[in-house]
């Protein structure tokens, strides 16, 4: 009796893997039926779209709809995928069904930069170097002036790169707080590092001088915004300074 359902295990185990072989089999076999493309991005993103992501894919593979699934080979799509400037990550890649599955993230862009000598670029929010896109949201703070771009494609910023490591932090504190994130979308970045903040509404630039002591200097502008210029004409201002701690001067605009 013990005998007997030893041997009942054994088969009943062995009919499973015979089963689950002829499954992968069976599959393996299937014709590809399309291809599923999800994009995952911080916020409503068109630097890379489903489109844009299956052009690239048939230009350096067959098509492969009307192919079975064991002739795809998902490493070779992975590759390809890998040398898109702007994916992150790729989170999945495999059939589901007989329908391909696609799923990756993008950079999240912070910066777009624009150095008086060389070609525009991109940072993302962890610091990341990519190549310049016109597709970019409008949104993104823009950076122009004396920035360096002696950096590769896909390099993370580091302290050593003082310039960039500034203007990335400014750019940072300006996102983290929805305030100043709606209030400035471009800055300029002088011969001596110094910072002007332009605002998308009104008349005046701030100037903001380095990036020392910059969150003292956010706070009293915010002081200044919401205790002050709500009561004042706001063409009264021609432009703020906050170079000095504890201090703003308010330039009046020339009658």
């Amino acid at each position: 009796m013990k005998l007997f359902k030893i041997i009942a295990s054994l088969l009943l185990i062995l009919g499973i893997f015979v089963l689950m072989f002829w499954a992968f089999t069976k599959a393996k076999n299937q014709t590809c039926t399309g291809t599923s493309i999800l994009i995952n991005a911080q916020k409503e993103s068109q630097l890379l779209t489903e489109s844009d992501i299956s052009d690239t894919l048939k230009k350096y593979i067959n098509e492969w709809e009307g192919k079975t699934i064991k002739e795809i080979n998902l490493s070779t799509i992975k590759e390809i995928l890998a040398q898109e400037n702007y994916i992150k990550s790729i989170d999945k890649l495999h059939f589901l069904g007989s329908k391909l599955q696609i799923e990756v993230t993008l950079y999240d862009i912070l910066l777009e930069i624009e150095p008086h000598i060389g070609k525009k670029f991109l940072l993302d929010t962890e610091g990341t170097y990519l190549p310049y896109s016109p597709k970019v949201n409008n949104d993104i703070i823009t950076a122009t002036g004396f920035i360096p771009n002696t950096f590769h494609h896909k390099e993370m910023i580091t302290s050593e790169n003082k310039e960039l490591a500034a203007l990335f932090s400014m750019a940072s504190l300006i996102k983290a707080d929805s305030f100043y994130a709606a209030l400035f979308h471009s800055l300029h970045i002088n011969d001596k590092q110094e910072i002007t903040l332009y605002p998308s509404v009104g008349k005046h630039p701030v100037l903001f001088g380095t990036i020392d002591d910059a969150e003292s200097k956010l706070k009293a502008m915010k002081y200044f915004y919401d205790e002050v210029l709500p009561y004042q004409n706001e063409d009264k201002y021609a432009q703020l300074d906050v170079r000095f701690k504890n201090r703003i001067v308010a330039t009046k605009t020339k009658s």
